[in-house]
């Protein structure tokens, strides 16, 4: 059942990827990713409510302080690696954006292994090197397709999978500490990253180089907003589902595996990346270390 659940978090994550990388090419501000990321948040805490009253009716929504705490903490990260993540879109390539994510691999497995004695063995940190070399590989690939990485680039993408992997991190502390359903993790955390989003947007200047174009208030934006929420929530839930049945050192380098493969012909086929020796490089050796992990 591990598996099956990956499976489904794969095609979410990869569909949600389109979605995101499609509205990113009209955003032009700040303020405006802030705003796209608002109405998925919004989505997916509608979707989730929805979800969790169906599958666990209203007393599981009661909450201790200690599950408040992760709650935040969950919110706080998704939201950052959102937001961050929307903006890495416009401006860097699509392959260079999924490689630098299964850095949060690294993380999420270091920190079960700290916390929760989660054994890593030398194959696996073999395999952690080896995901270090392919990021700087595909450094070179991503400066030929957009350009050199700029110092606020490199830590925008390290804010926005830092993110990731505590996001990731905090299904597994639910999972293993709290042991409620799935649905109500996913509808909690969204509900915290609506509100911290919302606060971030009211407190933003308003002056008017500052206003949101009219395009994303259109019905086809709108559409966008719902299926990038969808395939976030169903990405996210079924991920924390997996994490009752795999460790992470399973769930999440065979999941950037797959995600790496179907990433690469999308990135080819639809948003026309051409790649070239060192992306090829930079592919194998990734594949490789997470084959190891």
């Amino acid at each position: 059942m591990g598996y099956v659940f990956l499976a489904i978090a794969l095609f979410a994550g990869i569909t949600k990827g389109y979605c995101g990388k499609t509205i990113s090419r009209s955003m032009e501000t700040f303020r405006e990713c802030i705003f796209i990321n608002l109405m998925r948040m919004l989505f997916c805490t509608v979707v989730g409510f929805l979800l969790a009253l169906v599958r666990c009716g209203f007393s599981d929504f009661a909450v201790s302080f200690s599950e408040v705490k992760i709650y935040i903490f969950a919110g706080a990260c998704m939201m950052t690696f959102c937001a961050a993540w929307m903006y890495a879109y416009r401006n860097e390539a699509y392959m260079f954006l999924s490689i630098f994510t299964m850095l949060g691999t690294i993380v999420t497995c270091l920190l079960d292994y700290l916390i929760y004695k989660a054994p890593i063995h030398v194959s696996q940190w073999i395999g952690m090197a080896l995901l270090l070399l392919s990021v700087f590989i595909m450094a070179n690939y991503n400066k030929v397709i957009k350009g050199k990485l700029t110092g606020r680039g490199l830590l925008l993408l390290i804010i926005g999978s830092t993110g990731a992997a505590l996001a990731d991190f905090s299904q597994k502390i639910f999972v293993r500490e709290i042991g409620k359903k799935a649905e109500i993790f996913n509808f909690y955390m969204y509900a915290v990253g609506f509100l911290l989003l919302a606060v971030i947007l009211t407190l933003q200047k308003t002056g008017n180089e500052k206003k949101i174009k009219h395009i994303f208030f259109e019905k086809k934006s709108v559409w966008i907003y719902f299926c990038m929420a969808f395939f976030l929530y169903l990405n996210s839930v079924t991920k924390t589902m997996a994490a009752g049945f795999l460790p992470s050192a399973q769930i999440y380098p065979v999941l950037q595996g797959a995600n790496l493969i179907l990433s690469a012909l999308m990135a080819n086929f639809i948003f026309k990346e051409k790649m070239n020796r060192k992306g090829v490089l930079g592919m194998t050796i990734a594949f490789l270390g997470l084959l190891l992990m």
